[in-house]
């Protein structure tokens, strides 16, 4: 899953090399809010250009792990029910959910390394050159960088032990898919209880009658 690139913008005036990130082909939850944005770029007279973006609350990687912690997948687990209203059923779609969003815990904190390295690498060559206000600034991206790591630590421990609100998704699911079995029960007692109602009485036998 291609999250974010990172490139490098040639500053004309000062020649400084600035660090910014630019979304692209990002897949996330339905859930989440999605914006086409159309590009025309007469530069490289290419023709235009649809580029998916996805908008959450910083802008950074750790976003699209609150996206798939914040779903919720209540309604699934119920759908699931009433096609197999089985606990192994329940039991492995939950375990696929689980491996899903630890995979894409493990593919957002490689992408956080591979920025991270190219950070180091940038600050010294800027260093180097004596661009010391260049350097501030990527020192602040590292910051954001070591705080985002932090918090995804947190989070995958969370989710790992299904504790605090990173246990949203399996909690949801399984709350849906218990929720559809009552519902089964409840529509199999009901229909039993009609039966039993509608059955037709015998009429009483009395001795009397024979006579």
């Amino acid at each position: 899953m291609a999250i974010f690139n990172l490139f490098n913008k040639k500053n004309e005036n000062e020649g400084a090399t600035e660090l910014t990130m630019e979304p692209v082909a990002l897949t996330a939850p339905k859930s989440s809010e999605e914006i086409i944005n159309s590009k025309d770029d007469d530069e490289k007279e290419s023709s235009e250009k649809n580029t998916l973006t996805v908008s959450y609350a910083t802008g950074w990687p750790i976003d699209v792990i609150y996206g798939y912690l914040h779903k919720n997948y209540e309604e699934e687990g119920f759908n699931d029910a009433m096609v197999k209203s089985d606990m192994a059923f329940r039991d492995m779609k939950m375990s696929i959910i689980r491996n899903k969003i630890l995979m894409v815990f493990r593919e957002i904190n490689l992408n956080y390394d591979v920025m991270k390295q190219d950070i180091d690498t940038r600050m010294e060559t800027c260093t180097s050159a004596g661009l010391l206000t260049t350097v501030a600034e990527l020192g602040k991206q590292m910051s954001i960088i070591r705080a985002h790591k932090e918090e995804l630590a947190q989070l995958e421990q969370d989710f790992r032990n299904n504790t605090n609100e990173a246990s949203v998704p399996l909690q949801s699911y399984n709350c849906g898919f218990l929720r559809g079995i009552a519902t089964i029960a409840m529509g199999s007692t009901q229909k039993a209880t009609k039966k039993v109602i509608a059955a037709p009485t015998r009429p009483a036998f009395h001795k009397d009658a024979i006579a």
